[in-house]
């Protein structure tokens, strides 16, 4: 109530609505021939007085209600215009001869019935608009994920054909003048295609940039219709009977205090009145509730108000029957007149709680689809690193080897062997080549540092199936626990790590610990961080009970299908 939507057009329209049934149904207003139309003009006219003064106040009472709703001072500034408008209202009744003056009971009663309309009012816009903020929010985040996993995607595709494109067109020339019998000058060019092409682009590719940042969040489908609000109001409870009591028995006693002079017979009647439409909607609860849940969807938003306005209806024609009975000046006009404010209130309170739920649904949609976004993101991710990991083990080892290797061979006129070295090469740069599994190959980290550090693997065998069926997966885990292991005994001075697998579901979660001192330069950006930020869902690296441990999050496999 006291956010940034405590003024709106929707407010403006309501309270006008407000004004006007509550002015028709004034005995103290005459309403006869061409007297409607300057009642109405009069009320256009104190409401528009209400909302300049309130717009007037705005910066100064509710400036900061971005950063921190403020709801006691958007009453407060309710309260000022209500004011307004009662006593705008009454002068201009006063000067056409339309009606009494009267104003200390019109701003009583306006501060009443305009504060309770602009109260609940601002509610529901701050919440429509907030939930239409938060989807907005989700589906930017939606988006982000969306063009993170293109660029993951277009990044692997585009380090594919640029290496092996360049790289092949020069074995190729080589190739083709080493069969045409042009030897002169081809070795030193093989030496100048391992260290000015095929050498630099191995580190270049190493060192490229993360495909996109990931979202913090995960957070479409959701999308809010009011033929789905009216739906979602149908569910559960959508008449609230104490609330609706409590309010009209509010709205009304200014009314029913001053027709009949008597604050006593005011609040009697104003009870009397609550406990009618508490009974009233509490009887709809029971008797409609259980059949809208059988109604079609397009059905039930028409019954919840024609069920309302019957049960609104009828609780007053009864109130007007009991007051009548009892000798009330006016019996019906305050019966009348709230009828009309409680149809406004009981449809304002099933509206709200409707599109509450609504949005929880949609919100609640809108993160499932971001979550399988996310996951599709670092799916992509784990194959764009594993593809320029690949293409640079690919071009630093074997390629540059046997290219250095052949032209040794041309200098030794060993053309045949130079020319079966170049196809090797070629070979080396076709993609879907498969190295050694993940437990071969985290036994090899693991002897890599023997005699310096132990390195303890504990990975099951069905998973390191699962892994090894997915090359990206695999080459993630692997380069994460490579890298891990050696800063933990190049910076930390580790003597013990272990690492860690185990499946969760549709993912892995690896843990690398070691018993090593903390890493200075742990938290600094760089191509660990970059690794594990495009290729796991989360990850973590603190210390723990004397120990550094890492905890990543990876995908395991292809990415999950959206939940209906």
């Amino acid at each position: 109530m006291g956010g940034p939507s405590a003024l709106s057009w929707t407010a403006f329209w309501v309270c006008l609505v407000t004004s006007i049934a509550g002015n028709m149904t004034d005995r103290f207003t005459s309403q006869s021939g061409f007297n409607v139309v300057l009642n109405l003009a009069a009320n256009v006219a104190a409401v528009a007085a209400m909302f300049a003064v309130m717009l007037a106040l705005r910066p100064l009472l509710l400036r900061d209600v971005a950063v921190r709703p403020r709801p006691g001072r958007a009453l407060v500034m309710f309260v000022v215009g209500a004011i307004v408008r009662g006593v705008v209202l009454g002068l201009l009744l006063g000067l056409m001869g339309t009606g009494e003056p009267r104003l200390l009971f019109r701003v009583i009663a306006s501060v009443i019935t305009i504060t309770l309309a602009m109260s609940i009012t601002a509610t529901i816009v701050d919440l429509v608009r907030t939930s239409q903020a938060r989807r907005r929010q989700l589906r930017a985040q939606g988006d982000d994920l969306r063009r993170a996993e293109d660029d993951a995607i277009a990044k692997s595709a585009e380090i594919q054909e640029r290496a092996t494109a360049r790289v092949r067109s020069l074995l190729l020339d080589r190739l083709s003048a080493l069969k045409g019998g042009r030897v002169d000058d081809l070795a030193p060019g093989l030496r100048a295609d391992a260290d000015e092409v095929i050498r630099p682009m191995s580190h270049e590719m190493v060192h490229l940039p993360a495909p996109a940042p990931r979202a913090a969040e995960p957070a479409g489908f959701g999308r809010i219709r009011w033929a789905d609000v009216w739906n979602a109001a149908s569910l559960g409870q959508p008449f609230r009977p104490l609330w609706g009591a409590v309010l009209l028995m509010v709205m009304s006693l200014s009314m029913l205090t001053t027709y009949n002079a008597s604050l006593a017979r005011g609040l009697a009647y104003a009870v009397i009145g609550g406990l009618l439409i508490a009974g009233a909607l509490a009887l709809l609860g029971r008797l409609v509730t259980p059949r809208l849940r059988t109604m079609s969807p397009g059905a039930r938003g028409t019954a919840l108000v024609a069920s309302g306005f019957v049960g609104v209806v009828a609780a007053g024609a009864a109130w007007g029957l009991i007051m009548g009975a009892a000798g009330s000046d006016n019996a019906w006009r305050s019966p009348i007149s709230i009828m009309i404010g409680g149809l406004v209130v009981a449809l304002g309170l099933s509206i709200e709680q409707g599109h509450r739920r609504q949005a929880d649904t949609a919100d609640a949609e809108l993160v499932a689809s971001n979550a399988r976004l996310q996951y599709a993101a670092a799916v992509a991710g784990a194959v764009a690193w594993h593809e320029e990991r690949r293409m640079s083990r690919a071009l630093h080892g074997p390629v540059q080897t046997a290219v250095r290797a052949a032209a040794m061979r041309v200098e030794h006129g060993d053309l045949a062997g130079a020319e079966q070295l170049l196809v090797e090469a070629l070979g080396h740069l076709e993609p879907g080549r498969q190295g050694t599994g993940v437990r071969e190959a985290l036994a090899g980290v693991a002897k890599a540092w023997d005699g310096l550090c132990i390195v303890q693997v504990a990975l099951p065998d069905d998973l390191a199936a699962r892994i090894d069926d997915h090359p990206p997966l695999a080459s993630s885990v692997v380069d994460i626990c490579t890298d891990a292991c050696s800063n933990a005994v190049r910076h930390g001075g580790a003597a013990n790590v272990a690492v860690i697998a185990q499946p969760a579901g549709d993912t892995v979660e690896l843990v690398v610990s070691d018993d090593g001192a903390p890493d200075a330069a742990a938290g600094l950006p760089g191509l660990g961080s970059a690794m594990l930020d495009d290729v796991s869902l989360t990850w973590l690296r603190r210390r723990e009970g004397g120990r550094t441990v890492l905890r990543a999050t990876l995908p395991l496999g292809a990415v999950r299908a959206t939940a209906a």
